[in-house]
């Protein structure tokens, strides 16, 4: 995964000429990096999944869970299943996922990290293309189209009018431009790309004793992905408990 970073413009340069002096150079390796942050809800660390993941989706029971709501599981499909998030949703949207076939296909996961109490917590999301939130609503209430004034409040987690995947992760297509030569043609594919929109899958938390990287909340982030990507990751509850258990 990548975190979203502001590109240092005299650097980039640099390397664009292939002109550095052995002052700059001396310089550069004599500086400490400049740290980031701090990160809060307000102003949170994003990041991506490099790869598309194919997710494989299930009704779950869990205690507490609101009434009309219905708790669902995403697993990373495949050979080694990992469990990735749980979340809940009102029963129809639920009925919609399925009905759509909503994750049918490989789909874009990001996620957004804050630090709070000491600890790390954040939310991971999908990128659903529009054309997948379309049919998702249109699976609810195919005949309600047109009729606006009618839509359920639950609508709003299944919404055309939540955030693009531009505005969540960044958009930093002319840094990777290669050939200047391209720039009209990849912009024109960008224009013509199809708008991704967020649906919220978990929450993601690691305790202050759990945290491995105290003082780089960036490596912090980048550790607590990977172990969840990897299954390493527990529940919440459950390491509570450990936790109480392995301080007696």
């Amino acid at each position: 995964m990548r975190a979203d970073e502001p590109d240092d413009e005299a650097d980039h340069l640099a390397e664009e000429s292939g002109e550095t002096s052995d002052e700059d150079e001396d310089e550069t390796q004599g500086e400490a990096p400049v740290p980031r942050g701090p990160f809060t809800r307000d102003n949170p660390l994003t990041f991506i999944v490099p790869e598309p993941l194919l997710l494989r989706i299930e009704r779950v029971d869990r205690p507490g869970a609101a009434p009309g709501e219905q708790p669902v599981a995403f697993t990373r499909a495949g050979p080694r299943e990992v469990l990735l998030a749980v979340n809940a949703y009102p029963s129809q949207l639920v009925d919609a996922f399925f009905a759509s076939d909503a994750f049918g296909e490989p789909v874009i996961v990001v996620g957004a990290a804050w630090e709070e109490e000491g600890g790390v917590r954040g939310e991971l999301s999908t990128l659903l293309p529009e054309r997948t939130m379309r049919a998702i609503q249109e699976s609810v209430s195919p005949e309600e189209e047109d009729e606006e004034d009618k839509e359920e409040p639950w609508a709003a987690s299944a919404s055309l009018t939540g955030t693009s995947y531009e505005e969540v992760v960044g958009s930093d297509d002319e840094d990777d431009e290669d050939d200047e030569d391209d720039e009209g043609e990849e912009d024109d594919e960008d224009e013509d790309a199809e708008p991704h929109f967020p649906l919220v899958i978990g929450a993601v938390l690691r305790f202050p004793e759990n945290r491995k990287f105290p003082q780089d909340f960036e490596l912090e982030v980048d550790d607590l992905m990977r172990a969840i990507l990897e299954g390493r990751a527990m529940d919440a509850g459950e390491k509570r408990i450990d936790n109480l258990l392995g301080g007696i």
